[in-house]
């Protein structure tokens, strides 16, 4: 529902008249992201909000710490832009804001910062002293607002990932899923439509990389979730480095990994309703609403679903099955026992790991970021399915028929 006023909460404002216009004002204001809400028009924007672009990804990053210096979202996001009729200051620290002119008032530019951050305000996941940038102007004439919309929403930065894209760092993985139903949906660059984009990729082969964390190390691939930046600057060095196959050994069992990852993000609420437990009411789980026209694409396996586990509880559960690689003679890596052994063992695993992230998310009040980010978590559970592994080994070498060796023959003297 749109709302015909908004208050901002904000002990940094200032008022500034238009250096032009008479009659123009603006109103600056440093904003604790966790206190706006949902139902701001977007009535002169140029651009409704489409998060699922690629770009926006990096802005919920920055939104919630991931990847990025903590609490530095309001010095890297320009912030939401509203054309409002008046702001009138109630006391020091909060300010109404009159958008009651529902043709002409809300947001200029910024939308898709603000659709973020309204969502994540209601799974309770934003720091508290993250800000954003709130910039209300006032007395602009109605017949101005889609040329300056339009200008405003002009600004995108360029991103390492195209400048890798153009370098060619990600060919062997275009060449390699070209002929897969789901390359049209990948992003190469920041300018591409797609479900995923290229850092994503290579964020899900990092969760496998035995050649950065091994299975008999004590370190596990967080950064594949939190620093997807660290991730990219990695698979960058590989390729710059005389063109080198460290990732590329990874190759044979790429598309398993992408299969894989959908296949546990799609069964996950499965798991979690035998366990005896209600998946549409985790914090952890984004949930489409039952009357929504759209669902949640599953678009390595092909299906869709009204809910989804969110990323944060899901890299460490798919890295946990970095314990099934292990490297081939010809030097290139492969699961143990193929990838058939691989969906078994998750089948097998499966309700002690989903168990295992509900337990943890019940810990971190359903925050599904700091999941992500907790290097026990990881651990834990890469630990559970090298164990559950272990012993279905051990079973089944104990199941195995023995083979009696004939006694040599006495050789007579």
């Amino acid at each position: 529902m749109t709302i015909s006023s908004l208050v901002l909460y904000s002990t940094y404002a200032r008022r500034m008249p238009d250096p032009v216009f008479k009659g123009i004002d603006h109103y600056f204001f440093w904003v604790p992201a966790h206190t706006l809400v949902e139902g701001v028009s977007y009535g002169p924007n140029a651009r409704n909000p489409n998060t699922r672009k690629h770009v926006y990804k990096t802005v919920n990053n920055s939104l919630l710490n991931i990847d990025c210096i903590e609490n530095s979202f309001h010095l890297k996001n320009l912030g939401i832009f509203i054309n409002a009729k008046g702001v009138k200051k109630i006391n020091e620290e909060e300010y109404l804001i009159d958008l009651s002119d529902y043709e002409h008032t809300g947001v200029l530019n910024g939308g898709h910062t603000l659709d973020l951050i309204v969502k994540r305000i209601n799974d309770g996941s934003i720091p508290p002293t993250q800000f954003v940038k709130v910039e209300v102007r006032t007395g602009i004439p109605n017949d101005w607002l889609s040329e300056i919309a339009g200008g405003l929403n002009t600004a995108l930065q360029v991103e390492d990932m195209s400048l890798d894209d153009l370098a060619g760092a990600f060919d062997w993985i275009k060449d390699a899923l070209r002929n897969e139903h789901y390359f049209k949906v990948i992003a190469w660059s920041e300018n591409d439509p797609g479900e995923y984009d290229a850092r994503d990729l290579v964020s899900l082969l990092t969760c496998f990389h035995i050649g950065l964390y091994p299975n008999d190390g004590s370190s596990h691939p967080v950064e594949a979730y939190e620093k997807k930046s660290k991730a990219l600057d990695n698979f960058r060095k590989d390729f710059e480095l005389n063109d080198s196959e460290e990732f590329r050994r990874l190759r044979p069992i790429m598309k398993d990994i992408f299969v894989l990852h959908d296949t546990i993000q799609y069964e996950f609420a499965m798991y979690h309703n035998k366990n005896g437990g209600k998946a549409g009411k985790l914090n952890i789980m984004d949930v489409k609403d039952e009357n929504s026209k759209t669902l949640f694409n599953y678009v390595f396996i092909g299906k869709q679903d009204r809910m989804q586990l969110q990323t944060g509880a899901l890299y460490p559960l798919l890295a946990a099955f970095r314990w099934m690689v292990e490297e081939k003679p010809s030097g290139e890596y492969g699961w143990r026992g193929g990838f058939k052994a691989v969906l078994k063992r998750w089948k097998d695993t499966a309700p002690e790991l989903v168990r295992k992230t509900y337990d943890r998310s019940r810990e971190l009040s359903g925050n599904a970021n700091a999941i992500g980010k907790s290097r026990t978590h990881w651990e834990t559970l890469h630990q559970t399915v090298a164990f559950r592994d272990l012993i279905a080994q051990a079973a089944g070498n104990a199941r195995a028929p023995s083979v009696i060796q004939p006694r040599p023959k006495s050789r007579s003297k």
